[in-house]
């Protein structure tokens, strides 16, 4: 199996999948919600067979890595905590997208989750974490663990909360996928591919800026 789990940091933590083969020297990334950016948002996917890609989605980061940037996965999973689907469903659908993405030459960094709710969740699931969005716990550990520059990372969701999370961890470009945010600082597009042109004619800038 490509990924492993290389750090576990029990209930009260959540943990991350990463993978040793991700070997950039970059210092950015796109940090990727998951349900709503990467696949259709069904309500608490927890099986391959539900996981349904957005269209675009693969070919979109495949260019999204062409371009010099990791892709790390920061996703809310309170289903976990409330007891919807367990740890190793989890695991298993990461896995199978994982290894679907690598069919495709693309490869994921990292995968953090969230399993926690502050209200709802079961046991010692039941807490007010730092990692649950639109707190940015699971991407400052992202920019820590892959010593990123955040003013050079950009970030996709779908929610409000993935767009506070992301500002509040100071990166620098910020996607909203079909909402508009109204908040000047936040692109809205819709899909990753569109995210592909904007980051793509900043490189072309930056580029010829450079000449």
């Amino acid at each position: 199996m490509l990924w492993v789990t290389c750090c576990v940091m029990g209930l009260s933590k959540g943990w991350r999948w990463c993978n040793p083969m991700a070997t950039f020297t970059h210092q950015k990334a796109v940090f990727l919600d998951r349900d709503g950016v990467i696949n259709h948002d069904r309500g608490y996917v927890s099986r391959w067979a539900d996981f349904e890609l957005l269209p675009g989605v693969v070919s979109a980061m495949a260019d999204l890595q062409a371009l010099g940037y990791r892709l790390i996965v920061v996703t809310n999973q309170s289903g976990i905590g409330r007891g919807f689907y367990t740890e190793g469903d989890f695991a298993e659908l990461s896995t199978r997208f994982i290894d679907f993405l690598a069919d495709s030459g693309v490869t994921l960094t990292a995968i953090y989750h969230c399993p926690h709710h502050p209200t709802e969740a079961l046991g010692g699931y039941r807490k007010d974490c730092d990692c649950r969005k639109p707190r940015p716990g699971m991407i400052f550990r992202g920019l820590k663990d892959w010593q990123l520059v955040p003013e050079a990372c950009a970030l996709v969701g779908d929610k409000p909360s993935d767009i506070e999370a992301g500002q509040g961890a100071g990166i620098g470009h910020l996607f909203q996928v079909d909402t508009p945010s109204g908040d000047a600082g936040v692109t809205a597009v819709s899909g990753l591919p569109e995210v592909v042109q904007y980051l793509t004619s900043l490189e072309d800038l930056q580029s010829s800026k450079g000449h």
